[in-house]
C-alpha cells in the first residue's frame, strides 16, 4: 500500500511540473529563463563535484560563472562516447544520490551504463506528459500497447503505470505469429496509444497489413529509437489508420524532442535539454546539417554536458503551426559512423545510402561492407515483391552511386533480426582503408 501511495504522490508531483511545462511552451521568454537558470546551476555543480568536468573546464580556461546561456556552451569542451566509456567513474559526483541504471543500446559500440537521479526522471516525465497531451493522450485514462521482443514480457498481464500518466500498459511480441493471442488482446483494448521503438512497431504494422494479426484503431502511434524514414512512416500509418508522431530520445539525455500533430519537425524540450548542431565541434549555420551535441539540464547523478551522441540533424528557425514556441529540430538524418568508405578514399554518406532503399517493396534493409570493400545489400522484401525486378533496381542504384570501384551484390532475407536492444544496425562495415 505504501508503495502505491508513493507512486501516486510522485505522479501528482510530476503532473504539477508537466502543467507548468505545458504553459511554458507558448512563452519563449519563460523557456529561455528556465533554461539559463538550470544551465548556470548545472555548470557550477559540475565544476564543484565532478572530477572529469573540473579537469576539462580548468584545462580549457573556462570561468564557470561566465556560462550563463546556451550561447556560451561553445566555450565548454565536448564529451564524446569514448570519453564517456573511459572516464565513467570520473563523471560521477562525490556524493552519489539515489539513482537508476540504464544502458545505451550499443548500436554504435560497447553499451554504457547511464545513471539517472529522481530530479532528472521527474522533469523528463513531465516533458513526456507534455507531448502526450499535445498528441491527444489524457493523463488519467487510456490504454498503452507496447510491442517488443523481450522474452517474458509479451503475454504477461497488463499493469498500471503512474509516472508519465496513469495508464494501463499491455505488451505484445510482434515477431511472434500468435494470432489468437493478438486477437484477444486487441479486442480488449480501448482506443490505445501504441508506443515503442520503430523496428518493433514496424514489425507489428506488417503483421496487421499481412492479415496475420487483426486490425485495430489506435489513438496515435509514438515511435522512437531509430530514424523514421518516410517509407516506414507510410507503412505504419497505413496499417493502423492513425498518425505517427516520432520521439527523439537517447538514454544518455532522455527525451530530447517530439513531433506534434501539425508539424514535420521536432519540438525540443528546451527547458530540459540544450541541443547543438556542430561541425568540427563548432556550431553550424542555421539549417545546416551537423553532429548533435546534447546537454541535459536536470541530471546530477551523472551530468551530461555537450555530449555528442552520434546522430546527425539540422535545426530549424521555422515556427510550428501548432503555436508551440519550443525551438525546433528540422530533420534527423541518422547516425555518424554509418557511412561507407571506397578504396579511392571517397566517403558515401549514410543519407545517400538510405535514400537508395526507398521502395514500397523493401520492408527492411541492412548494408554490409565486407573486408575487401565490396558491398552486400541485405533486404527483406514485401511478400508480393517482384524480387528480380527489385534486385535489378537496387543494384542499378548502388552501382550508379559507388561506380566500378567495388562490387555490389543483393541478398534477400525473410527478416533482418533486431539486436538485443530491439534495434537493427543499418550499416555494418568490416572494411579498413589503409
Amino acid at each position: 500500500m505504501n508503495n502505491l501511495i508513493n507512486k501516486i504522490g510522485l505522479s501528482l508531483k510530476t503532473l504539477r511540473h508537466a502543467h507548468r511545462a505545458i504553459g511554458r511552451q507558448y512563452d519563449p521568454d519563460s523557456i529561455t529563463r528556465v533554461q539559463n537558470a538550470k544551465l548556470r546551476r548545472l555548470v557550477q555543480y559540475c565544476f564543484d563535484n565532478i572530477k572529469y568536468y573540473r579537469e576539462q573546464f580548468t584545462k580549457a580556461g573556462v570561468s564557470v560563472e561566465k556560462i550563463t546561456s546556451a550561447e556560451h556552451l561553445v566555450n565548454l569542451p565536448i564529451l564524446t562516447k569514448e570519453q564517456l566509456r573511459q572516464r565513467w567513474w570520473d563523471l560521477l559526483p562525490r556524493e552519489l544520490p539515489a539513482c537508476r541504471v540504464s544502458r545505451t543500446s550499443g548500436s554504435t559500440g560497447i553499451p554504457v551504463c547511464i545513471l539517472s537521479d529522481a530530479n532528472s526522471r521527474t522533469f523528463n516525465s513531465a516533458a513526456v506528459i507534455r507531448y502526450r497531451c499535445a498528441l491527444g493522450m489524457k493523463f488519467f485514462s487510456g490504454d498503452i500497447l507496447t510491442p517488443l521482443k523481450t522474452p517474458g514480457m509479451a503475454k504477461q498481464d497488463p499493469h498500471w503505470t503512474f509516472l508519465q500518466g496513469v495508464h494501463k500498459t499491455y505488451y505484445i511480441n510482434p515477431y511472434s505469429d500468435d494470432a489468437e493471442y493478438a486477437r484477444r488482446l486487441f479486442s480488449s483494448l480501448k482506443k490505445p496509444t501504441v508506443i515503442g521503438i520503430t523496428p518493433a512497431i514496424r514489425a507489428l504494422a506488417y503483421k496487421i497489413r499481412d492479415g496475420i494479426f487483426p486490425h485495430f484503431q489506435p489513438r496515435v502511434v509514438l515511435t522512437s529509437g531509430e530514424t523514421l524514414d518516410p517509407n516506414v512512416r507510410a507503412v505504419i500509418e497505413s496499417a493502423f489508420g492513425a498518425r505517427v508522431a516520432d520521439i527523439y530520445a537517447c538514454n544518455e539525455a532522455g527525451d530530447v524532442a517530439w513531433q506534434c500533430r501539425l508539424g514535420g519537425g521536432y519540438h525540443i524540450n528546451a527547458d530540459n535539454v540544450i541541443v547543438e548542431i556542430l561541425k568540427d565541434d563548432k556550431p553550424v549555420c542555421q539549417g545546416e546539417i551537423g553532429e548533435v551535441a546534447i546537454t541535459n539540464l536536470n541530471r546530477f547523478a551523472m551530468p551530461i554536458v555537450r555530449y555528442k551522441n552520434g546522430d546527425r540533424a539540422r535545426l530549424s528557425a521555422e515556427s510550428c503551426p501548432c503555436g508551440c514556441k519550443l525551438p525546433m529540430i528540422g530533420e534527423i538524418l541518422g547516425r555518424t559512423g554509418e557511412d561507407i568508405t571506397l578504396p579511392d578514399g571517397r566517403t558515401v554518406a549514410w543519407n545517400q545510402l538510405k535514400s537508395l532503399m526507398n521502395h514500397p517493396w523493401v520492408r527492411q534493409f541492412q548494408l554490409v561492407q565486407n573486408k575487401d570493400a565490396s558491398l552486400t545489400v541485405r533486404y527483406a522484401g514485401d511478400k508480393d515483391a517482384d524480387t528480380t525486378t527489385l534486385e535489378h533496381l537496387l543494384l542499378y542504384r548502388f552501382k550508379s552511386l559507388v561506380g566500378d570501384s567495388i562490387s555490389v551484390t543483393a541478398e534477400r532475407c525473410d527478416e533482418i533480426a533486431p539486436g538485443p536492444a530491439g534495434k537493427t544496425k543499418l550499416v555494418i562495415s568490416h572494411y579498413k582503408n589503409d
